[in-house]
């Protein structure tokens, strides 16, 4: 059953015992989701996929970061290799919706301009 014990309270002697309940409730995650703006929409129509997937993954971050500048490293987690990262960062800032700091030996910064 469980481990007896007593406790004091007001000169009294009680009784305890601990039961064990089993492990503990985990909290349920909720699935995330990015929201994009119509007007973001209108102008990535005309991207390749791979470019509009990415933008959408920058805006993820930038909502993360709590921040419209970032830096953007590693975004294997969402599908996207670093080639259709360079290639997409330099769609997407030909497009006029972001601006990129690149540094040699650094990942990219990101400022969203659109979103």
């Amino acid at each position: 059953m469980g481990n007896v014990h007593y406790i004091y309270r007001d000169g009294r002697k009680i009784e305890v015992k601990t039961l064990y309940t089993g492990p503990a409730p985990t909290k349920k995650r909720h699935e995330q989701f990015a929201l994009v703006p119509v007007s973001l929409m209108l102008k990535l129509a005309a991207l390749k996929p791979y470019t509009r997937w990415l933008a959408v993954v920058l805006l993820l971050k930038a909502f993360r970061q709590r921040s419209k500048t970032f830096t953007c490293a590693d975004l294997r987690e969402f599908g996207v290799t670093r080639w259709q990262k360079d290639k997409g960062l330099i769609e997407l800032e030909r497009a006029g919706l972001i601006v990129v700091e690149r540094a040699k030996h650094r990942a990219p910064r990101v400022k969203m301009l659109a979103g």
